[in-house]
C-alpha cells in the first residue's frame, strides 16, 4: 500500500512537472555518473576524485539547465548530514546561463574532478550526486544517486613497532644509553737471563746481578704479591723465552723453549712462597690460601733478530750500519748467524752488550685495572653495587637479560645522589616503561616514562638517543607531529645524533608519498610498515609476502593482512584474516564495521558475524 501510495505521488509530480515544460526530464534523471576510481582513499590528508557524467540525447531541454553537486558526503540518501564537495552547471543549447552547454539532440558529457581535505568521519560515509533540474522560475530536485561507498583510511595505519635495544637498528628501537664501559688493565713485566747455550737459572749471572735488572725482578714480584691479596682478576701470564742470533736455528729455538719453562717454574715458585708467606700471616693452612687459575700465554719466539737489530743502531758501534748491512743480506739465517760469530771477533762490542740481553725470558703480568672483570660485573652489580663505577653499574645491567632485575638497577642509580647528574639510568628506564606500554597498552607507563625524559634531557640536553625515545613516546601517546619533529631533531643532535631515516620514512606514508617511503625505509623484508607502503602503492603481492614472514603476528599485522586480501578480491582471507584480528584486538571490530576497505563484503553472514 505504501508503494503504492508512493508511485501515485511520483506520477502527480511528474505530471505536474511536465505540465510545467519539463517533459521526460523528471521524475528521474538520466544523467549517468560514474567515479574513476571506485575507491577514494585518504593520500597525504587529500582525497582525489574524478567523475564523468554523460547526457542521453533529448533529454536536457534546450532552454533548461541542471545544478550538480557531486561529490557530496552524506551518512545515507536519506540523511541529513553532508557536505558539498563541487557544484556543476549542466546548461541547455539555449539557456542563457552560463555552464557546460548540452546539445539537445546529441547529448553530451562532463567531468568533475579535483580533491577534498580528509575527516575521518568521511570513512563510512556514503558518496552522492545531487541534482536538481532548472526551467524558466521552476525547479525539480531529483533523488540522491549513489557513486561509491566510504573513503579508505589505511594510510592512517602507520604504527611504530619498537624494540629495546643497546644499538640503533635499522627499524624503530627504544635505546638503551651507552655504558661506557670497557676492560681496562694494567701490565707488570720482569725479565730473566741465561748465559749463552745455556737455559738454567743463575742469578750470579753479571746481567742478572744488575741493580736496575734486580728492582724490575723485586717490582714484578711487589706487583704480583699486590695483585694476589687484592684478590684482583688476572687477566693472564705471557712467558716469552728467546735466544741471541748467533747459534744455529733449530738449536736456539730449543733454547728459548727451555728458558720459557724455567721462567714458567719460577713464576709458579714465586707462587707458592706467597702463599706460605700469606698463610703465615694470616694464621690459616697453606692449603686453604686459594690461588687463583691463570691463564697463561707461552711464546717460544727462538733467535731476537728484531733485538738484535735495535741493539746494533742504538750502540755506540762506528760501524753498526756496516754490521747490519752485511747481516741483512746474506739469504739464510744459517748465513746470516755465522756473519755474526764472524764480527764478534772483529767487534767485541757485539758479543759483550748486544748479544747477552737477548738471552732471556720475559714474564708479564696481566691484570684487570678494577676490581671485577666482564664475567663478575653482572653478579656485583646486584649482591654489592657500591663497589662499581657507573660505567660498570651501567654495563652489569646490559648484561642482564630479565627487565625487571634492570629496573632494580637503574632504579639505584638513579636513587644514589652522587650519580643522579647522569642522564644515562634515566633513559633506561623510560625504554623499559616504554617497552611495557607496548604490552599492556597502560597509559601510566607512558606518563613515566615521558617524566624519565624529561629528567634525562635536563642532565643531558639535545641528546639524540633520548629524543629517539621521547619521539617514540609521542608517537604512542597519538601526538603524531610531536613525533616527526623530534625523531627530525634526533637526527641532528649535538650529542648521540641516531639516524632516523627509516623512522622518518614512515611519515612519508602520511604525506602520500610512497615510494620516498620505502626508499628511506630501506625495502626491509618482514617489517610491517614497509608492507603498509607496498600495499598503498598497489604493489600487493610485495605487501602480502612482507606480512607473511612476520613472526609471530599481531593484530595490526593481520588486519593488513585482511585490507590486501580485500584489494585482490580473496574473500576467503579477508574473513580468516579479520578474525584473527579482532580476536587478538576486540577494538578493531568497530574499525572493521565502518572501514571502506571491506564495503564488498559488509552484507555478508560472515563479516557481519566477525565485527558483531
Amino acid at each position: 500500500m505504501k508503494n503504492l501510495k508512493n508511485l501515485l505521488f511520483i506520477s502527480l509530480v511528474a505530471l505536474l512537472m511536465a505540465s510545467c515544460g519539463f517533459g521526460k526530464m523528471v521524475p528521474k534523471s538520466q544523467v549517468q555518473m560514474k567515479l574513476e576510481n571506485q575507491d577514494l582513499e585518504n593520500k597525504g590528508g587529500k582525497v582525489e576524485y574524478t567523475v564523468k557524467g554523460t547526457v542521453p540525447p533529448k533529454f536536457l531541454k534546450k532552454r533548461a539547465s541542471m545544478d550538480i553537486q557531486v561529490p557530496v558526503l552524506m551518512t545515507d540518501a536519506d540523511g541529513t548530514t553532508k557536505e558539498v564537495i563541487k557544484t556543476v552547471k549542466l546548461v541547455g543549447q539555449k539557456s542563457k546561463e552560463e555552464g557546460v552547454r548540452i546539445p539537445y539532440k546529441t547529448g553530451g558529457s562532463f567531468t568533475v574532478s579535483g580533491s577534498f581535505d580528509f575527516k575521518e568521519e568521511y570513512e563510512d560515509q556514503g558518496i552522492y550526486a545531487l541534482q536538481t533540474a532548472n526551467l524558466k522560475k521552476k525547479s525539480f530536485t531529483y533523488e540522491p544517486v549513489s557513486i561509491t561507498e566510504g573513503i579508505s583510511n589505511t594510510a592512517s595505519r602507520v604504527s611504530l613497532t619498537p624494540v629495546l635495544s643497546e644499538t640503533p637498528g635499522s627499524g624503530t628501537t627504544l635505546l638503551f644509553a651507552p655504558h661506557n664501559y670497557k676492560p681496562e688493565y694494567i701490565t707488570q713485566e720482569g725479565t730473566i737471563y741465561f748465559e749463552v747455550d745455556r737455559a738454567n737459572l743463575n742469578w750470579n749471572l753479571k746481567l742478572n746481578r744488575d741493580a736496575q735488572a734486580k728492582q724490575i725482578v723485586k717490582d714484578f714480584i711487589a706487583f704480583m704479591e699486590q695483585a694476589l691479596a687484592d684478590n684482583r682478576v688476572v687477566d693472564k701470564v705471557v712467558i716469552t723465552g728467546w735466544a741471541s742470533p748467533e747459534g744455529e736455528e733449530s738449536r736456539n729455538q730449543g733454547l728459548s723453549e727451555r728458558r720459557l719453562e724455567e721462567g714458567k717454574k719460577w713464576f709458579e715458585g714465586e707462587l707458592k712462597k706467597w702463599q706460605r708467606s700469606y698463610a703465615r700471616k694470616n694464621k690459616l693452612r697453606v692449603r686453604d690460601v686459594q690461588l687463583p687459575e691463570f691463564v697463561f700465554e707461552n711464546n717460544a719466539n727462538g733467535e731476537d733478530w728484531m733485538g738484535f737489530q735495535a741493539a746494533v743502531e742504538k750502540s755506540n758501534i762506528a760501524e753498526r750500519n756496516k754490521i747490519m748491512n752485511v747481516v741483512q743480506s746474506q739469504e739464510t739465517s744459517a748465513m746470516k748467524e755465522q756473519r755474526i760469530r764472524e764480527m764478534t771477533d772483529i767487534y767485541p762490542e757485539i758479543a759483550e752488550l748486544i748479544l747477552p740481553p737477548l738471552r732471556r725470558v720475559e714474564i708479564k703480568m696481566i691484570c684487570n685495572k678494577n676490581l671485577f672483570n666482564e664475567q663478575q660485573i653482572p653478579e656485583v652489580v646486584l649482591s654489592n653495587p657500591e663497589q662499581l663505577s657507573l660505567n660498570e653499574r651501567l654495563y652489569g645491567a646490559s648484561q642482564i637479560k630479565d627487565l625487571e632485575t634492570k629496573t632494580k638497577v637503574y632504579n639505584d642509580i638513579i636513587q644514589n645522589s652522587e650519580l643522579q647528574s647522569d642522564w644515562r639510568a634515566y633513559n633506561n628506564l623510560a625504554a623499559i616503561e616504554l617497552n611495557e606500554f607496548l604490552k599492556d597498552g597502560n597509559p601510566a607507563h607512558l606518563v613515566k616514562s615521558t617524566d624519565l625524559l624529561n629528567k634525562a634531557a635536563a642532565t643531558s640536553p639535545n641528546n639524540g638517543i633520548i629524543l629517539n625515545n621521547m619521539a617514540i613516546t609521542h608517537f604512542l601517546s597519538g601526538d603524531v607531529q610531536s613525533a616527526r619533529n623530534t625523531f627530525q631533531k634526533s637526527a641532528k643532535a649535538t650529542v648521540h645524533p641516531v639516524k632516523q631515516d627509516y623512522n622518518l620514512g614512515m611519515f612519508k606514508i602520511l604525506d602520500g608519498d610512497y615510494a620516498a617511503a620505502q626508499e628511506a625505509m630501506g625495502n626491509r623484508s618482514c617489517d610491517y610498515s614497509v608492507a603498509l607502503a607496498q600495499l598503498l602503492a598497489k604493489n600487493y603481492g610485495a605487501a602480502k609476502s612482507n606480512l607473511d614472514c612476520i613472526n609471530p603476528k599481531n593484530a595490526e599485522v593481520y588486519y593488513l593482512l585482511a585490507v590486501v586480501a580485500a584489494r585482490t578480491q580473496v574473500e576467503q582471507d579477508v574473513y580468516k584474516n579479520l578474525e584473527l584480528a579482532v580476536q587478538q584486538d576486540p577494538t578493531l571490530k568497530a574499525k572493521a564495521k565502518k572501514d571502506a576497505e571491506f564495503k564488498r563484503y559488509k552484507n555478508n553472514e560472515r563479516f557481519i558475524n566477525i565485527v558483531k
